[in-house]
């Protein structure tokens, strides 16, 4: 758990640390003043408005995009891409098929054109 971004290690070090420069006796006061002043903070009013507007912060991207419906938008983007895809894919494969007819139907009469060359 992480309170004012500082993690359980760091507390602990920071403990260690006024209990050096303080001495024992000054760093238990110390100690207990800072929890009352941190339970005193987190019991108030501005904490709770502090932590509210936090959550509807971290909550806007989600809001906006069940707000602008992007996800149905991005599945019919898909589906459109994907159909043009398909209808490009045919038309190809015709149009390479009306190519490959008339190529053997040009190699048709220039062979039989040849061989009416070579039979006069």
């Amino acid at each position: 758990m992480k309170v004012f971004n500082v993690g359980a290690l760091e507390f602990v070090f920071i403990l260690l640390l006024a209990f050096i420069v303080l001495g024992p006796e000054k760093a238990i006061k110390a100690a207990g003043d800072v929890a009352r002043w941190i339970r005193g903070l987190t019991n108030s009013q501005f904490w709770k408005d502090l932590v509210s507007t936090s959550r509807e912060i971290q909550d806007i991207p989600k809001k906006l995009m069940e707000d602008a419906d992007l996800q149905n938008t991005i599945a019919d983007l898909d589906r459109s891409t994907g159909e043009i895809r398909n209808t490009f894919r045919e038309s190809s494969m015709e149009i390479n098929q009306e190519l490959n007819t008339d190529q053997d139907e040009n190699l048709d009469i220039t062979k039989s054109d040849a061989e009416n060359v070579d039979g006069v």
